[in-house]
């Protein structure tokens, strides 16, 4: 890593792609179903491990779900996998806690500069956990949001949003994110 990339602490910053599928978009009123968490150089060239885990909600009513989300995820399977999810080892409990031994354990080697799309959304379902961000994640974040925008008010000729479709689930979408992240970085360098 470039030595720019240094924390004051001497640790080199690395992006932590996260997201979270959700019943809807309102972060209070919605459960987190799923999270997903993947550990990155700043260039998103190198991975430092992943996590993936369904998050089985206390008290899950469909009917309460958001239509869109609902249809999402029943298509998506996410609803199949919480229906056929064990009470113990996929609770919001368990999960919370394996979320906290991963950050701790990247936390050892990097500062953690949130990433992805919408990140204080997601950030703000890390706390639905019963988790402090501010534990691990660094004040500094990366949304790729605020790049997507600069590029349509740019008229880029490629729709920076084109590539939204897929499955909606976690690892797709931080797939997606970090490919995305790289196709940008290209983009900008063929500027100079």
């Amino acid at each position: 890593m470039r030595t720019q990339d240094k924390d004051r602490n001497g640790k080199p910053e690395a992006l932590l792609w996260l997201d979270f599928e959700t019943t809807g978009t309102k972060r209070n009123a919605s459960l987190p179903l799923e999270v997903g968490m993947e550990c990155t150089d700043v260039l998103g060239e190198h991975s430092f491990g992943s996590l993936h885990r369904i998050i089985r909600p206390y008290d899950l009513d469909l009917l309460a779900m958001s239509p869109i989300a609902f249809s999402m995820h029943a298509d998506n399977g996410l609803l199949f996998e919480l229906l056929n999810s064990s009470d113990r080892n996929d609770c919001v409990a368990a999960v919370a806690s394996a979320v906290e031994e991963y950050l701790d354990s990247l936390l050892q080697r990097f500062t953690l500069v949130p990433a992805g799309t919408n990140v204080d959304f997601d950030i703000d379902f890390l706390k639905r956990l019963g988790l402090d961000p501010d534990r691990w994640l660094s004040y500094r974040k990366f949304d790729l949001t605020t790049l997507r925008r600069y590029l349509t008010f740019l008229d880029c000729p490629e729709d920076p949003y084109g590539t939204h479709s897929g499955t909606h689930r976690v690892r797709y979408c931080i797939r997606r994110d970090i490919n995305d992240y790289k196709w940008y970085r290209k983009l900008l360098k063929g500027a100079w």
